[in-house]
């Protein structure tokens, strides 16, 4: 297949002159495929891959243990609950004795005060440090970090944390759909189990309950947008509804491009699109709106804007 030959062509363009090469590895599918793909493009020998736990739902290594048994990458496993719990007993107490808000993992107020999330970023973060360390100690201090983001997620909800799994040196999934991801993952020998499993960052520390579809959806009921969030059928019979944005987008730029403001109104003159469509654009694009932070140049006061306030010369 031509696209797994551009696939690995591209591994090896963004990794020049590296001899070996990390990823990290959570068992989910997109993260899999990049792992077969750098087994490919570098050899499994070359290929460093680490699952970390923190809270994590236990089959998920069990999943990456799977894929090593078949593609023989070099598998690190670091428990990192340890460390967790430890900071987080410690930040309580810090925040207790400055009068702070606390709420405790899983609880109703950390849903309530935006606990929820600070905890999902904290483990995510986690793997940063690591990640970094890792792919420069087995490359003599080169170092590519290589990212799993399929083109939905990262290119177009930005589904990430910014300094955890969106801290990497390059993506090269960043052009596939979930569903092509799959698709191409079941031609380079992915184990089913993964393919067909529900897609889920386990930043949560409650299992399958948290996974990808139901909290876009949560976040589309919450911001008045009745739809569900779907990455389609894991055998490609159906498209999910974040692909199909994505691809009008392109086609048309009805989030970020010449239609990106245009109303629901007109949406269905130009583009006959249906109710359901038009509530999955609106709610994409104040996603995309809303993390497009993620991407863009870290703001500040630029030196110019002083001088011309005369403030400095």
């Amino acid at each position: 297949m031509r696209l797994k030959e551009i696939l690995i062509e591209r591994a090896k363009e963004v990794a020049v002159g590296c001899k070996r090469v990390f990823v990290a590895a959570s068992g989910g599918i997109d993260s899999s495929l990049v792992t077969v793909i750098l087994c490919s493009a570098f050899g499994p020998e070359n290929v460093v891959a680490l699952h970390r736990n923190i809270k994590s739902n236990p089959k998920h290594f069990e999943d990456v243990k799977r894929l090593q048994s078949l593609f023989n990458f070099k598998l690190l496993f670091i428990d990192l609950n340890f460390i967790y719990d430890d900071i987080i007993n410690k930040l309580e107490e810090q925040f207790n004795t400055v009068d702070l808000l606390w709420a405790k993992e899983n609880s109703t107020e950390a849903d309530k005060y935006g606990f929820t999330n600070a905890y999902a970023s904290l483990k995510s973060r986690f793997i940063t440090p690591l990640a970094g360390f890792i792919s420069k100690a087995i490359d003599y201090g080169n170092g590519r970090i290589f990212g799993t983001g399929n083109g939905e997620e990262d290119g177009l909800l930005r589904y990430f944390d910014k300094f955890g799994d969106g801290a990497v040196d390059n993506n090269i999934l960043n052009g596939l759909t979930k569903a092509e991801v799959r698709q191409m993952a079941r031609y380079m020998g992915v184990p089913e189990e993964i393919i067909t499993k529900v897609p889920s960052a386990d930043l949560e520390a409650n299992g399958d309950i948290h996974n990808d579809e139901s909290q876009l959806t949560c976040w589309a009921k919450k911001m008045g947008f009745d739809v569900n969030i779907s990455y389609g059928e894991p055998d490609g019979s159906k498209e999910g509804n974040i692909a199909w944005v994505w691809k009008e987008d392109i086609k048309h730029g009805i989030t970020t491009g010449e239609n990106k403001n245009i109303n629901k109104e007109l949406l269905f003159e130009k583009f006959n699109y249906s109710e359901e469509q038009i509530s999955t654009i609106l709610f994409v694009r104040e996603i995309e709106k809303n993390t497009r932070h993620k991407i863009n140049p870290i703001p500040g006061l630029e030196r110019q804007i002083l001088i011309n306030s005369g403030l400095v010369d």
